[in-house]
């Protein structure tokens, strides 16, 4: 179909125009691109062809409007009679209205187009509302005034117009708390085409807070398409979040299809360069032959012994309060940045939305010596997610249990709120364990983690770093600073 409506550019291709429209005449779509190449081929002189007699007048003249100025047709005063027009009229008008290619009052003498775009936003036929969806998204003068469907009636669309909803609201919707809402509701939402089309609305899109909904997405996402869309939205806003950044980092170390989305998002930003120069690092030299793999084993070894792993496991489920995960992940890393001949190398791994049943694959996959939790806790209970992004227990006891089948730790901060119990049934296994006696605020809760690690890169021992965490928070709160415990 693409390739006939491009045939209009090309000449003597008239015959071969009018030969898809005999062999396709059932299929309106591929009739309509015909129609629009030899409109273009003819500079508006639709030929009076066999193969178009049974094609209506108004399905002509709007396929023709698609690659031709209106001024160079013949339109007659063409209005489209909503009450009897088929749903291929309408789909057709609504593709002119979306290129902006219309005519005023193409619908209605007494009603501007996109008054009428928004009445056929609630037409029976489906496809209908998904156009004029599209037409809302592709017409620059054209806002979400003009859409005729509500999104809190979201759920109870189908799937194409859940998909075009999606991708107006992420990317238009001025109220960033009702878009925030409109991202969370739309990620969990089952069906893929759907979210890959909320991904595709946020390609070219970032506000402040954005980070806590699209990095719990990736993680629970189950559709590599959707995942790749969103690599590249990383990569493309890397600049503004120091989360982002290390995310687009983390998939490019993946490499395939994820790496070539990351550098596609990349292009321009200092994140390509950065890539750029650690493809480009010299290898082992001499080493790289078959028969010296067991010196570049040592040196891998001596390297990965030189650095230590931290495992940050960020829950904050949807039916509980909002912790900006992502905010405390940004200034953790600003402040490792800022030690300067660090003693210890830290890795900060951050992961967030982590379910229950993520728990023991990424500490083996990631091969921690220090495990910190960031979010919810109860008395004797951390709050993970679910699937659906609900609140999801783990007592004491299991969590013990996985740390002890892990069996690597150094160290384990459980930064959320009535934390010791569970601490206390980790140092079972642990040598070093923080919790908490009481509530954790929000405020300060970044602050006893970067000094903490600050000065473990410093290379102080656990219960000295702990005691710089504390007199961090105490700068603010006395009372808050006294909630931290240490089990050593």
């Amino acid at each position: 179909m693409n390739s006939i409506a491009l045939f209009g550019r090309q000449e003597n291709t008239a015959q071969s125009v009018e030969f898809a429209v005999k062999k396709h005449e059932a299929n309106p779509e591929i009739v309509a691109a015909a129609v629009s190449a030899l409109a273009a081929l003819y500079r508006g002189q639709i030929p009076n062809l066999a193969s178009l007699k049974n094609i209506p007048p108004e399905t002509q003249l709007l396929a023709a409007m698609q690659n031709v100025p209106a001024s160079l047709l013949e339109l007659g005063g063409l209005a489209i009679d909503l009450s009897q027009a088929d749903t291929e009229i309408l789909k057709l008008a609504l593709i002119v209205v979306g290129l902006n290619k219309d005519i005023k009052n193409l619908f209605h003498p007494q009603h501007n187009n996109g008054d009428i775009v928004r009445e056929l936003g609630q037409h029976d036929d489906k496809i209908v509302r998904q156009y004029s969806v599209w037409a809302v998204i592709e017409n620059d003068l054209l806002t979400v005034d003009h859409l005729g469907i509500q999104f809190d009636a979201l759920e109870n669309e189908p799937e194409n117009v859940q998909s075009k909803l999606l991708q107006l609201g992420a990317s238009s919707l001025a109220d960033l708390a009702e878009r925030q809402s409109l991202i969370i509701r739309g990620s969990n939402l089952p069906s893929i085409d759907a979210r890959e089309g909320l991904s595709k609305g946020l390609a070219k899109t970032y506000y402040e807070g954005l980070q806590d909904a699209t990095l719990s997405w990736f993680e629970t996402e189950d559709s590599k398409r959707v995942q790749l869309v969103l690599a590249e939205h990383f990569a493309r806003f890397s600049n503004e979040s120091p989360s982002y950044l290390e995310k687009a980092l983390e998939l490019d170390e993946i490499g395939g299809e994820y790496r070539e989305r990351v550098l596609l998002g990349a292009e321009g930003l200092p994140l390509y360069g950065q890539i750029m120069s650690r493809k480009s690092q010299p290898s082992l030299g001499f080493f790289d032959s078959q028969e010296d793999e067991e010196m570049k084993r040592v040196i891998r070894n001596t390297r990965s012994q030189s650095v230590m792993n931290v495992l940050v496991l960020n829950a904050t489920p949807d039916d509980q309060g909002r912790i900006r995960a992502d905010k405390e992940a940004a200034l953790l890393e600003e402040q490792l940045e800022m030690v300067k001949n660090p003693k210890r190398n830290l890795n900060i791994v951050q992961k967030f939305a982590v379910r229950l049943d993520m728990i023991q694959k990424e500490l083996l996959n990631n091969e921690p010596r220090i495990l910190h939790f960031s979010g919810h806790g109860d008395v004797g209970v951390l709050l993970f997610e679910d699937r659906q992004g609900r609140t999801s227990e783990i007592d004491g006891t299991l969590l013990a249990e996985m740390l002890a089948a892990y069996g690597n730790l150094e160290c384990v901060v459980l930064h959320a709120c009535y934390a010791e119990e569970v601490a206390r049934a980790c140092r079972k296994h642990v040598n070093i364990v923080v919790g908490s006696t009481d509530t954790i605020d929000d405020r300060t809760a970044p602050k006893f983690t970067y000094a903490f690690y600050q000065g473990l890169a410093h290379g102080r021992p656990y219960q000295n770093a702990f005691a710089m965490g504390i007199a961090e928070v105490a700068t603010v709160s006395r009372i808050d600073a006294a909630k931290y415990k240490l089990l050593d």
